[in-house]
């Protein structure tokens, strides 16, 4: 004897859902099933996979309560499409579109998973804290099965990490994702859903008020689906960045490294039109002050390059980014401390007397059009409250999109031809944070026919509405 149970699964907008992930709890009241005796059943009678991500037993070892996750495919102009979960005491039959995701071998050092997700080919690392970019936490090996193209290049960023407040030069501290190791566990790992809970414990710098804080990112990976999820948690804090008060708000930065002339991503738009500043003065303000430093301590500068590996005759403006950092980072050493400490309040007040007293450089733009980012100065735009966003590549048609579930006031994107480098940043100038502690990204790579319909999908994903219980004899 078996029960089934109708789930509707309902498109609220109308527009076609595609490998989208569906979730829905049920708690077994009138019948307790075996744990290997749930079935999703789709309109054709073909059995689909599905996964129970969390559930309850009796003391008989029966469920009474699970959370079950499936992938769903709704035509474009249908809003409700059916499937039953079948209940019974024997294991169910194998799934007809069979697969899922699969775990491979890590193949770098310091791996915690490789997935093939069916969409993707990812591998989520724990980082190994040696202060460059290849030793970073994150997602370091980003793949899309269709393209073939690792958007990492060389294993050398990492997507995802969390920078500000706390990696700012007025802490002394830097890239958060390069100076510090993630615990990651397993939350579910099936066919159907993978999620992992990384941890990270953030170096102390310079302010006190930003010591001993926890980092807390939750990843969840679909199979067949090119979403995939984050929410962020930073314990609460209170703070300024170049003199102005910030409280329990953080910067995710989502890298590209793709190769010098090699631009895989070179436009930037939002899904009603983009407001925006441009250019990145910040650049500029690091710069002056290194010069100014060099003229004014020649010894300490030249000692801190020899630290840092740089060509004593190699001028700063030609000097790879993260050497900036490195040069106003305690643990790097680079500097001494009393000089340092010195230094980064110049920054700060360098920094707050031009980006917010200068009102030139606060002219805004606003556009209906993808702009060309890399046409900008310093290759950098500021949008403006940023929900739903793209970045794309009118040479391949692949396209990053994104949904933030909570408006990000100010956003730092960069997308640069001459090194490769592409930025989605959740920051203001300065490294400003703006993104609220607690929040989630819906993101989702690859070539999308409408990717304002993809982003307007993750904002109002499949709802379900649950039906009661049926009594079967028969499957």
């Amino acid at each position: 004897m078996r029960h089934r149970i109708a789930i509707d699964v309902i498109d609220p907008l109308g527009l076609g859902r595609s490998a989208e992930p569906v979730e829905f709890s049920l708690s077994f009241v009138v019948y307790q099933p075996a744990r290997r005796g749930i079935a999703v059943i789709d309109e054709a009678g073909a059995r689909i996979s599905s996964q129970i991500v969390a559930a309850s037993e009796n003391s008989a070892g029966r469920l009474v309560f699970a959370t079950l996750c499936f992938i769903a495919e709704i035509p474009s102009g249908v809003t409700r499409k059916r499937y039953y979960v079948y209940l019974g005491d024997e294991p169910a039959t194998a799934p007809e579109d069979g697969g899922g995701i699969v775990r491979l071998k890590p193949e770098l050092a310091d791996g915690y998973r490789r997935l093939d997700t069916g969409a993707y080919i990812l591998e989520l690392c724990r980082g190994t804290a040696k202060g460059d970019g290849g030793s970073k936490w994150g997602i370091r090996h980003f793949e899309h099965k269709a393209q073939r193209i690792n958007l990492i290049a060389g294993n050398k960023n990492a997507f995802g990490g969390v920078y500000g407040p706390f990696f700012t030069p007025e802490n002394g501290l830097v890239n958060p994702p390069a100076h510090a190791l993630a615990e990651i566990e397993p939350v579910t790992e099936g066919p159907v859903k993978c999620q992992y809970r990384m941890r990270v414990k953030v170096p102390n710098g310079l302010r006190p008020e930003l010591k001993d804080k926890t980092i807390e990112v939750w990843w969840s990976f679909y199979h067949r689906s090119p979403w995939f999820v984050r929410t962020y948690i930073v314990d609460d804090y209170e703070s300024t960045v170049d003199g102005r008060s910030v409280k329990n708000r953080i910067t995710v930065g989502d890298e590209i490294e793709s190769g010098k002339k090699n631009l895989l991503l070179s436009t930037y738009r939002h899904h009603d039109g983009t407001g925006y500043r441009a250019g990145d003065l910040y650049a500029e303000i690091l710069l002056e002050r290194l010069k100014d430093l060099q003229s004014r301590n020649p010894a300490a500068v030249s000692a801190a390059m020899a630290k840092l590996g740089i060509e004593p005759k190699e001028d700063p403006a030609s000097w790879h980014w993260d050497n900036y950092w490195r040069m106003f980072c305690v643990i790097e050493g680079a500097l001494e401390r009393p000089v340092l400490e010195e230094e980064v309040d110049r920054i700060w007040r360098s920094a707050n007397q031009i980006v917010w007293s200068d009102k030139n450089h606060n002219l805004l733009k606003f556009t209906d059009d993808a702009i060309d980012v890399n046409r900008e100065p310093q290759q950098t735009i500021f949008s403006l409250n940023a929900q739903k966003t793209c970045e794309y590549s009118p040479l391949t048609g692949f396209s990053f999109v994104r949904y933030v579930n909570r408006p990000v006031p100010r956003m730092q994107i960069v997308q640069r031809y001459d090194s490769g480098w592409v930025n989605w940043g959740t920051n203001g100038e300065n490294e400003y944070p703006e993104l609220p502690s607690g929040s989630t990204i819906w993101s989702a790579y690859g070539q999308f026919p409408n990717w304002r319909a993809e982003a307007d999908c993750m904002e109002q994903p499949l709802a379900v509405a649950i039906s009661g219980f049926e009594k079967m004899y028969s499957l």
